[in-house]
């Protein structure tokens, strides 16, 4: 008996679609709004905006954000007196060390406007990040919550359907290629993921005669353009899947940026992979892909050449048993999805 309605900047929603729940889309930040203040902030109010009349529209006992507390993505209304006498939840997500750690001081006092403050984490993965006194603070505050990652689990039986839907073999050795759906943001001195895909076609035909059986899926995103040319039959590009879970589980070793949902998605799968992270405004990927370096379970490859990165390949290739074990440091890791909705849902009591 809840109603639930989204407000999204993602471009990739057709599971909402699917799931027949309401929706509006909001403008995205693009290079161009990033090149132009003026229609930066003309498309930031014509979110809020958007915001604004969905909420008096539905009346809402419960506002959950899942954005980042700085720049585009923020809606600064939520700030108004409008919004005092409604329940808020914030989803916060782990940036770089520095701008979290500023975030969770409650230095600019954004915190103070949030009733319930969920952190998708693992509590070893904060102590990594945080000194022990500002855990402990945030361990006795009872408007948080460390939940544990939230991220979409494998469906057992769309495993099998991506099999059958990209012809992969038993015998085949499999790499999936990764790039996340953030888009490139050129002018806003983002790291470009297509050169991932650059690196790795140069690098292809000297891979695919050491690996007789290779077989590569190179997932692009939703927000890049589609591949024309025919490299190899054993290459299949995909501008967006929808059961990219299911495909890393089938995979044997994935190359991606270093996301948080994709992150998450190797540790569950327990499947080693080479990160690529890309400045995205923040050191935020850099520091979670060298955190799994750490653990043993990933492999780090940065501002190297494509000839670097075959040889990673291929060293990461002779140690995936030994990677395998290392995912027994996660033993403790667990989805936060259900205690996180508990928690959101136990506010509506």
């Amino acid at each position: 008996k809840i109603d639930i309605s989204f407000l999204t900047m993602s471009q990739e929603v057709s599971f909402l679609d699917e799931l027949g729940i309401p929706y509006i889309k909001l403008k995205h930040l693009t290079d161009d709004l990033v090149r132009n203040r003026l229609g930066f902030e003309k498309a930031k109010k014509f979110n809020e905006k958007k915001f604004l009349n969905l909420v008096r529209k539905y009346n809402p006992k419960i506002i959950v954000l899942d954005v980042y507390l700085f720049g585009f993505s923020f809606p600064e209304i939520i700030l108004s007196s409008y919004f005092k006498n409604i329940t808020k939840v914030l989803i916060l997500r782990k940036k770089d060390k520095e701008k979290f750690v500023e975030v969770l001081e409650n230095k600019g006092e954004i915190l103070n406007n949030f009733q319930r403050i969920i952190l998708p984490h693992s509590k070893s993965e904060l102590e990594g990040t945080l000194s022990r006194l500002l855990l402990n603070n945030i361990s006795k505050d009872p408007r948080f919550l460390i939940s544990g990652p939230v991220f979409k689990k494998p469906n057992l039986a769309k495993i099998d359907f991506c099999r059958k839907k990209y012809k992969i073999s038993t015998k085949d050795f499999l790499i999936t290629v990764g790039l996340g759906g953030g888009g490139e943001l050129k002018a806003g001195k983002c790291e470009s993921p297509l050169e991932i895909i650059k690196d790795f076609l140069d690098i292809y035909p000297q891979l695919s005669k050491a690996i007789s059986n290779l077989k590569v899926i190179i997932s692009t995103g939703p927000y890049f353009s589609d591949f024309k040319k025919k490299f190899s039959s054993r290459i299949e590009f995909v501008k967006f899947e929808k059961n990219f879970t299911e495909l890393i589980k089938l995979s044997d070793l994935v190359i991606s940026t270093a996301g948080y949902n994709i992150c998450n998605e190797i540790i569950q799968a327990k499947l080693p992979a080479i990160l690529i992270p890309l400045y995205r405004g923040d050191r935020e990927q850099f520091e979670r892909a060298y955190y799994l370096e750490k653990k043993g379970i990933a492999k780090v490859f940065e501002n190297g050449s494509p000839n670097e990165l075959l040889k990673l390949i291929f060293n990461t290739k002779d140690n995936l048993d030994k990677m395998k074990l290392n995912f027994r440091k996660f033993s403790n890791w667990e989805q936060g999805n259900n205690k996180a909705a508990k928690e959101i849902l136990d506010l509506l009591k």
